[in-house]
């Protein structure tokens, strides 16, 4: 009698302990995708951040260049913004 309670204790025991094991097992594997779906989520952010930094990075270099150019036509060569009564404007007339 006392081999049979042994042995209905023990294989109670192995199937709690496979049915833990198991458990554990399926809750890393969602908290391993569940990551995984954020990790990717987080590399297309940044691919997308990265694209609009480049964009600004290049409009800020244009702007630097037109401050240059704009600098260098007034200092060195003397050129001025003419007032809006000096300006000369001209249309385009386009023929078919």
């Amino acid at each position: 009698m006392l081999k049979v309670r042994y042995k209905i204790i023990s294989i109670t025991t192995i199937a709690t302990l496979a049915f833990v094991s198991s458990y554990k097992l399926v809750l890393q594997t969602y908290d391993h995708r569940n990551t995984f779906s954020n990790l990717e989520s987080l590399k297309l952010k940044r691919e997308e951040l990265s694209f609009q930094s480049n964009i600004l990075i290049e409009e800020v270099q244009y702007y630097k260049n037109q401050i240059s150019l704009r600098k260098f036509a007034s200092e060195n060569l003397g050129m001025i913004v003419p007032d809006n009564q000096h300006r000369v404007y001209i249309s385009r007339r386009l023929d078919k």
